[in-house]
């Protein structure tokens, strides 16, 4: 073990982050795969207004070092928690884009203890139910890797290296440098399991005209969590929040917050009266 991890073994690597705002609750917000705390600031700045909110780079993007372990969602959604714990910030609001949906997820089912609620915005980490077209070719594609993986275990060639991947990839793969492994983990993971035990209320935006994470995950999503809400953006793709987007976004995130609120206040005048 070293220095820096802890007993349960997730390597406390450095946090970035940028905070806005100085009152009301504390919002977390976790960016998409390939981004940083950038993509995120303009909506991050508006609901800065009424919460503390405070946008991370996850370990391995902006300025936060990479671990040194290939992670899988679940390391993430730890060493989150533990920053939680070193900011004592415990319970926040998660919001999670993307890859940063998947590990809000992990967090809330992991960790309910610290999390107030979830916003998910086209949030990924199930697997795709492939029919027709591309079901042929996601079929075809499995079939040429497996040919190239073949000729080259017999030939001593680099056909899978040098024509597969440069042609088959996805931009995402192919720009993941150092985080291959870790980005070829998330891709194959499905957190279906964690999404079953999530009891935060759960409040979800989904872009209608998203390819990577259609909207039929949120569908699915909003099946498997009990407490959850789903609203789709007309027009909108994988970054919803981005330019005047984002005003779209904060004001529907605001209402759920505000909804929480109203509920807190009427649970406890419930109280009151018994």
């Amino acid at each position: 073990m070293t220095q820096s991890e802890t007993q349960s073994g997730v390597e406390l690597v450095p946090i970035n982050s940028v905070r806005y705002g100085d009152k009301g609750d504390v919002v977390l917000m976790m960016h998409g795969w390939g981004l940083n705390l950038d993509s995120m600031r303009i909506l991050g700045e508006l609901l800065g207004k009424w919460n503390q909110v405070i946008i991370v780079d996850l370990p391995g993007f902006g300025k936060s070092p990479k671990p040194d372990a290939d992670w899988d969602t679940i390391q993430y959604a730890e060493r989150m928690a533990k920053y939680i714990d070193e900011q004592n910030i415990s319970p926040a609001h998660l919001i999670g884009h993307s890859f940063g949906g998947r590990v809000a997820i992990r967090m809330a089912s992991r960790f309910p203890e610290k999390v107030k609620s979830v916003v998910l915005i086209n949030a990924h980490g199930l697997q795709r139910q492939l029919t027709g077209q591309r079901k042929f070719k996601s079929m075809r594609t499995k079939f040429l890797s497996k040919t190239c993986k073949f000729i080259d275990g017999i030939f001593g060639t680099k056909t899978y290296q040098n024509w597969f991947t440069p042609k088959y990839a996805s931009r995402d793969y192919l720009n993941a440098g150092p985080l291959k492994n870790i980005m070829v983990k998330a891709v194959t993971e499905d957190v279906t399991p964690d999404a079953l035990k999530v009891k935060a209320p759960t409040f979800m935006l989904y872009g209608e005209k998203d390819d990577e994470t259609p909207v039929e995950f949120g569908e699915r999503y909003k099946s498997l969590i009990k407490n959850s809400q789903l609203v789709v953006l007309p027009g909108k793709d994988h970054f919803p929040f981005m330019d005047e987007g984002a005003h779209l976004c904060a004001s529907y995130i605001l209402k759920f917050f505000r909804s929480l609120d109203a509920e807190g206040v009427s649970s406890n005048q419930a109280g009151n009266v018994k």
